[in-house]
């Protein structure tokens, strides 16, 4: 098997994998957004300035995260203006986008003055922008996908004699899933006014804690990857937020009613 770097050619322009998935989860999460928005009677005075701060915010956020994740050599060139726009730079890491999305949505909402959250809409849609985008990350073998396996579903590089773990298909299938349960539980009493955000956040970063041991990202320290230090503080945080939840919120239900 080889990477297939260009997926195909519209008149002569080439039409690049990772750039056409990316987009296509991107546009995908969007539409799934406003479906959920529109049930969720979520205002678009609301869902406009704090879906727009969260793109934004993620889109820091994976950008700048490659400095911590790779070392501050590259502090030049990604956190420049020019950077943040450079495709050849690279997306960054969904890690980051995940945190800077987070941080900057919950900006947001303070301050247009939003006294509860709606943003449990944008759980399933994550999830499924994500499965969507790694699509292309396995098709241009992104950082060579993963380690060295001899599992009967290890995928062939070029000019190597051994298989390696199709890691984005690993991330892919699990947001697929992840979707799936976010969706069945996404009118609990329980996951309502944030909740339901806060799980899918707390579920991928536990779920990309493990995956990234059969990844090729580098370690930072005590053997463990940057992006499974900021997974397990994104879990633990999470996990403590739940822990000391003292009764059920049923904002949504109310509404709804």
């Amino acid at each position: 098997m080889s990477p297939v770097p260009i997926l195909f050619d519209v008149f002569g322009v080439p039409v690049y994998s990772h750039g056409f998935f990316l987009l296509l989860g991107l546009l995908a999460g969007l539409a799934w957004l406003i479906v959920e928005s529109r049930r969720r009677h979520w205002p678009k005075e609301e869902v406009i300035p704090i879906t727009l701060a969260a793109f934004v915010g993620g889109m820091i956020g994976a950008k700048a995260s490659i400095v911590f994740f790779n070392g501050f050599e590259y502090a030049p060139v990604v956190l420049s203006m020019a950077g943040m726009f450079d495709p050849r730079v690279g997306p960054g890491s969904i890690v980051g986008g995940v945190a800077g999305a987070y941080m900057a949505g919950y900006i947001a909402s303070k301050a247009i003055g939003k006294a509860g959250c709606a943003c449990d809409a944008f759980a399933p849609a994550m999830a499924l922008a994500t499965a969507i985008g790694r699509v292309g990350c396995f098709l241009v073998f992104e950082d060579g996908l993963g380690k060295p396996t001899t599992l009967p579903w290890g995928v062939p590089l070029p000019g190597a004699d051994y298989l390696v773990h199709p890691a984005p298909l690993y991330d892919m299938a699990f947001n697929l899933a992840w979707f799936g349960i976010l969706l069945a539980l996404r009118d609990h009493k329980w996951m309502q006014n944030g909740n339901l955000l806060k799980l899918g956040i707390g579920g991928y970063a536990f779920f990309r804690f493990f995956v990234e041991f059969v990844r090729n990202n580098q370690v930072l320290a005590f053997g463990l990857t940057g992006q499974q230090v900021v997974s397990a503080l994104m879990f633990l945080a999470v996990a403590a937020y739940f822990a000391t939840k003292s009764r059920p919120q049923s904002t949504f239900s109310s509404v709804m009613q």
